[in-house]
């Protein structure tokens, strides 16, 4: 699924599994004019700034590097060979400068908050400048670029507007078009077996292999069907209403000195700071998660199956260390290179109390084993064919994710209402927090964040490090929860880290 040049300014592909696959959620928003997973990814630049036609020269600079900025999504319906990305190669100044005007917008009066909550859905990626808060805004479809692949881009940005770099109309850009994920990890063989597929596994057994394979890697999310269900799920309380309505985010950062003492305390801990957030988001969690009706209704007769419940979510796993050169670097920043591997952990039942907050008590033998589970998953060597290598079927299980999270349950007030969570890691090794000096001016980054749009019960969660700050961050929607739940829930997982991590 690489590029193929269809004429002599024309460049197609067709969207490969994991394109689809957010694809296909954008589109299930639609009909509302809302898009799941929409990304908004804002810097705030420190004073002076620069003028907004450097901004937009800059912008067209940008697409020049990373000409994948610009390619159109062509539906089935529009072309005989399916649905696929196309690209046409500039050919003339006025060619990007009527893509700009498309795409480059100053805004002199709002917010990015503003433009988070208020903007509707668009196919194309867009920035965005304000001057009256020195922010731009990166908007754009999750089926266009992940987090890791946002950062190289903005990263070249912010270099190219230091440098004050004119774009250049040379009609060559489109040899830096990103492959597909499927194509760039099809040749990527076991460690130990480094022909790839399993001799078992391979031929004509090879669809059926890797259907066997994907489902052996979604055990922990199949363990739901068929009745097979033995502890109830964590569910958060959410609103009794059906239509999504406005996305909105929470975040909260540490103190410096108290990040250098979490993040030293995961290393003496041997447990990654991701698997630490992670085993404290699911202990915050716990306070808030209510039994069901009928569980409440019984629970005199029930206690003992309400002594656990299990936390089942997917981990959001980038992929650019296991593929090659250039495509585990910037050269790749237009691109989908990530994955999401499901995962379930038992975890104590919520208090019996009306008030969680009030009753919980902190565990620190809890912590302890859920953030060593936690890192035992997220330092899973994916190409190690034990338990097994995910590049061999990664496609057919990425369709396999597609087709059970695309069921929805016959209550729609009974959708999945966990908190999920996804580590940008550490930014400023990718972006820099210190200024960047150029040809031209200098440029710094004075703050960072990212958030999504939220359209369905589920609570979504970043963690990041930005200016030795370690960030907490939550979107949700405002339709299903009440704000203070959303507030007291993020100071919840503050506070489980913090126990967790430093009190001894």
């Amino acid at each position: 699924m690489s590029w193929s040049q269809v004429s002599s300014t024309r460049h197609e592909r067709p969207f490969d599994t994991i394109e689809t696959f957010y694809r296909a959620i954008a589109a299930a928003g639609a009909p509302l004019n809302k898009e799941h997973y929409l990304i908004t990814c804002t810097a705030r630049l420190e004073v002076p700034l620069p003028p907004a036609s450097a901004v937009e020269q800059t912008w067209k600079a940008l697409r020049q590097l990373y000409p994948q900025l610009a390619a159109e999504a062509a539906e089935a319906a529009d072309t005989d060979r399916g649905p696929r990305f196309v690209y046409e190669v500039v050919t003339s100044t006025a060619e990007l400068d009527a893509w700009a005007r498309d795409t480059f917008h100053v805004d002199p009066d709002r917010s990015a908050d503003d433009l988070y909550e208020q903007l509707t859905p668009s196919q194309r990626f867009h920035l965005y400048y304000l001057p009256a808060t020195a922010e731009l805004v990166f908007r754009t479809p999750h089926w266009r670029i992940d987090g890791i692949g946002l950062l190289h881009l903005q990263s070249v940005f912010v270099q190219l507007l230091a440098d004050g770099t004119d774009p250049m109309v040379y009609g060559s850009e489109a040899a830096r078009l990103c492959p597909a994920l499927d194509w760039v990890a099809a040749g990527l063989g076991s460690i130990e077996n480094p022909g790839g597929l399993r001799e078992a596994d391979a031929g004509a057994g090879a669809g059926a292999g890797a259907s066997a394979a994907a489902d052996e890697e979604l055990q922990p999310f199949l363990g739901e069907e068929g009745g097979r269900r033995r502890t109830r799920m964590l569910q958060l309380p959410t609103l009794p209403v059906t239509l999504p309505a406005g996305p909105k985010r929470l975040l909260q950062a540490f103190a410096p000195d108290t990040t250098q003492r979490l993040l030293s305390a995961c290393k003496a801990r041997n447990i990654t700071v991701t698997a630490a957030a992670h085993a404290a988001l699911a202990l915050a969690a716990v306070r808030f998660a209510l039994p069901k009706h009928e569980q409440q209704q019984q629970q005199q007769q029930q206690q003992q199956q309400q002594q656990q419940q299990d936390y089942v979510g997917f981990n959001a796993i980038d992929l650019r260390r296991y593929l090659p050169t250039p495509w585990n670097g910037p050269a790749a920043a237009i691109s989908l290179y990530h994955t999401g591997l499901p995962f379930r952990v038992p975890l104590p039942a919520p208090p019996p109390s009306s008030t969680p907050t009030a009753a919980a008590v902190h565990n620190q033998e809890e912590f302890a084993r859920l953030s060593q589970t936690f890192t035992t998953l997220y330092r899973r060597n994916l190409r190690l064919s034990t338990p097994q290598n995910i590049f061999d079927f990664l496609p057919t299980y990425v369709e396999r994710v597609m087709q059970l999270l695309s069921r929805t349950p016959a209550d729609p007030l009974e959708g999945a209402s966990h908190p999920e969570l996804s580590s940008m890691g550490r930014v400023n090794e990718t972006l820099p927090a210190e200024a960047v000096r150029g040809r031209a001016r200098t440029v710094r980054v004075a703050d960072w964040w990212v958030a999504v749009e939220v359209i369905n019960r589920l609570l979504l969660t970043n963690v990041w490090t930005w200016a030795e700050r370690l960030v907490l961050s939550v979107n949700w929607n405002e339709a299903f929860y009440a704000p203070e739940l959303v507030e007291e829930l993020l100071q919840a997982w503050r506070e489980e880290l913090v126990q967790g991590l430093l009190d001894d």
